[in-house]
């Protein structure tokens, strides 16, 4: 009887298993699970992040923002939750200096929007070599209003950074769909040591 029960736990463990590691299913770099900090709800969690096949329904997702730093970060002082997470494996660049800000999590899913399959909404400084040359305004003013108001720490905070605009009129921050997912939840800070 108790040989069954072991049983009955193991075989649908070793399905989902075969399911996340079996295949093209998983696209992990350097591990199948792996631990990260996050803010959601004006507060700092862990979190994990299990890759899966990029391809998902946009209906069934949740919202991962990976909020990328001004380029002079250090010299004013900000701190990063990723300083530096390559998490793209394609060299260190400014963009692997950023913090993550989860849309909702379990124990406050935020009017049915929890999932654990989140897609990644990279939050970008609006610099000219990213949105094109301005000649109204400098890339030190993108970086003036984008370190005024971070780290940004809630979905609340982040829709208003996206919805701030400089003198001219132009973004400070644009959101940029990279077309990634994964599987993630909210666990104990214990879980990454």
């Amino acid at each position: 009887m108790r040989r069954r029960s072991w049983l009955r736990l193991a075989l649908p463990a070793v399905a989902l298993s075969t399911f996340f590691v079996g295949g093209d299913s998983v696209q992990a770099r350097g591990g199948l699970l792996g631990y990260e900090q996050a803010y959601v709800l004006d507060q700092t969690v862990t979190v994990n992040v299990i890759e899966v096949r990029q391809v998902a329904d946009q209906h069934a997702l949740a919202d991962f923002y990976q909020v990328v730093y001004p380029l002079d970060w250090q010299v004013r002082g900000l701190n990063p939750q990723c300083k530096p997470c390559d998490h793209d494996g394609q060299g260190i660049d400014f963009i692997d200096f950023h913090d993550h800000v989860l849309d909702s999590m379990p124990s406050a899913p935020g009017h049915g929007e929890f999932s654990p399959l989140w897609r990644v909404l990279v939050v970008i400084p609006a610099y000219d070599f990213i949105t094109s040359a301005s000649a109204t305004h400098s890339n030190q003013e993108v970086s003036d209003a984008m370190a005024a108001v971070l780290p940004v720490r809630s979905e609340e905070a982040l829709d208003a950074l996206l919805t701030q605009r400089l003198p001219d009129g132009a973004p400070v921050a644009i959101e940029v769909d990279i077309h990634h997912y994964f599987i993630c939840s909210v666990v104990g800070a214990a879980a990454a040591r």
